[in-house]
């Protein structure tokens, strides 16, 4: 019968093809594909009518469900994955029909492409809902992945795993929200999974829970690319919000990390050295917000460099906030880290600001506000860095000078430091709850400190909260006034820095 039926249906097609943009729609299942009417040419039936072969596909005849002919063309190149509650259908593209093997199981949808035969990038687009439902790829090509109001749950593993060595584009439609969680107690690495170059682009947000490991797992270097206007949310993760191997690079958009009992941003080098950028963390743009909550939780702890030329780093954990085992160099950009247990700002090699504007709270009984480990160089930026301790800079050429507190500090304490000439060059609100028994370091540095000009800090400054200011640190003019507060220290600034007392 089914054969006869197919017959009817190749008349209607030979009818069709009269017409342009017209498909033939074969579906096996819950999986569909779409082969251009005037790109099919003959259509064969092996020799017992078991198997029919389109444009180089092979269906057997038992797994055909319908054949038909519609108006208009599926894009060439393109899968369409569309999650509907216990079940997802999939259709593929005819031009690459026999490049793909898809298989669904209820809503967990699994597609492998043929490694010698495509040879051209495949374009996804995942949409829908499911509660029981997941994704995987595997391939060997670059390939796009456009998420399109996703919401899926898996209860067998990760959400979404895409196994692909090559550039991975994750597309964020502008406007949607996609929403990821994997299952608990799984062997996954993470909610997401990508093992490839990932690439994301857009303006919609993903949200993504981690319940057995790390929310976001990338083999390979992630980037926030330019065009990316997007957020990447992360709700929760057992392990690291993100985690990825040879670097993260984020230009634009958003990634903030609401919980994770890891660290909020984990990057590790690759085995072979060769690999650019290794084991680094690069921003030039964006935000990034962590919240960390692990008990040696970092909120940014990477291998290797760390090199800030611009955006936003809003940053607290228990462990040290941002992290780096060789060295960091601040250009710009606005920082705000917070340890509760650490240091604020630490590298175990050498730490450099030549600009941005930094407020930096190290732990009150053993942290430090600013560590560099081998040394400390200051060339720039607007700086107030607070801890039980904080490394003094070094000389280095085109130095900004410094100056550093040593004494009692207390949660509420409006600060100031000012010169007799010009007044209150800077002020600044304590906001974390420090020891009113225990001395601390505050270092102080701004383009308007002068070597040879002599500066006084004053506790009970009046600061007026209505002017610009980086999480209370004020380096504007007329915010601060001194006047009628109480003297802490004094020091005529000097290269790299001067005690005030």
């Amino acid at each position: 019968m089914k054969k006869i039926a197919f017959s009817l249906a190749f008349a209607a097609l030979c009818a069709a093809t009269a017409f342009a943009q017209q498909t033939l729609w074969v579906t096996t299942g819950q999986v569909r594909y779409g082969f251009d009417t005037q790109q099919v040419g003959s259509m064969a039936y092996s020799a017992g009518g078991d198997s029919l072969t389109i444009q180089g596909k092979t269906f057997a005849v038992a797994d055909i469900d319908s054949l038909h002919v519609a108006s208009g063309l599926m894009e060439y190149n393109t899968i369409l994955v569309d999650y509907q509650g216990s079940k997802a259908y999939v259709d593929v593209a005819g031009n690459i029909a026999s490049w793909v093997d898809a298989t669904v199981d209820g809503a967990y949808v699994n597609i492998v492409q043929d490694s010698l035969l495509v040879t051209n990038e495949i374009f996804y687009t995942l949409q829908g809902s499911s509660t029981n439902g997941g994704f995987y790829q595997q391939g060997d090509m670059k390939a796009t992945f456009t998420f399109n109001g996703l919401t899926l749950t898996s209860q067998r593993g990760a959400a979404v795993t895409i196994d692909d060595g090559k550039r991975i584009e994750i597309q964020l439609n502008d406007g949607t929200v996609n929403t990821l969680t994997d299952c608990s107690r799984g062997t996954q690495t993470g909610c997401m999974v990508v093992d490839g170059h990932t690439e994301f682009k857009g303006g919609g947000t993903l949200v993504l829970t981690g319940n057995t490991k790390h929310a976001f797992k990338g083999d390979e270097y992630v980037e926030f690319k330019k065009s990316f206007l997007g957020s990447i949310v992360v709700k929760n993760a057992l392990g690291d919000g993100l985690n990825t191997n040879q670097y993260l690079e984020i230009k634009a958009g958003s990634l903030i990390v609401e919980q994770c009992d890891g660290d909020g941003v984990q990057v590790d080098k690759k085995q072979d050295d060769t690999k650019e950028n290794n084991g680094q963390f690069i921003m030039s743009g964006g935000l990034v917000r962590v919240l960390g909550t692990g008990d040696d939780c970092r909120a940014i702890k990477v291998e290797d460099l760390v090199t800030i030329d611009g955006g936003t780093i809003e940053i607290t954990a228990t462990a040290n906030a941002l992290h780096s085992k060789a060295n960091i160099v601040i250009n710009g950009g606005s920082i705000y880290a917070y340890s509760n247990t650490g240091n604020a700002i630490n590298a175990n090699g050498t730490l450099t600001v030549t600009g941005g504007d930094i407020m930096a709270y190290g732990a009150s009984t053993a942290g430090y506000g600013l560590r560099g480990a081998t040394k400390l160089y200051i060339t720039g930026g607007n700086i107030a860095a607070i801890g039980a301790m904080t490394s003094t800079p070094q000389i280095l050429d085109g130095n900004q000078p410094a100056l550093v507190y040593k004494g009692v500090l207390t949660q509420g304490t409006n600060l100031a430091l000012a010169d007799a000439a010009s007044g209150a060059l800077l002020g600044l609100t304590i906001t974390r709850n420090y020891s009113s028994s225990k001395q601390h370091t505050l270092l102080l540095s701004t383009p308007s400190i002068a070597v040879g000009s002599t500066y006084s800090l004053y506790s009970g400054a009046t600061i007026d909260s209505t002017q610009p200011n980086w999480h209370e640190f004020y380096y504007g003019a007329g915010a601060v006034t001194a006047t009628g507060s109480t003297t802490l220290g004094t020091a005529t600034a000097a290269l790299p820095y001067a005690t005030l007392k």
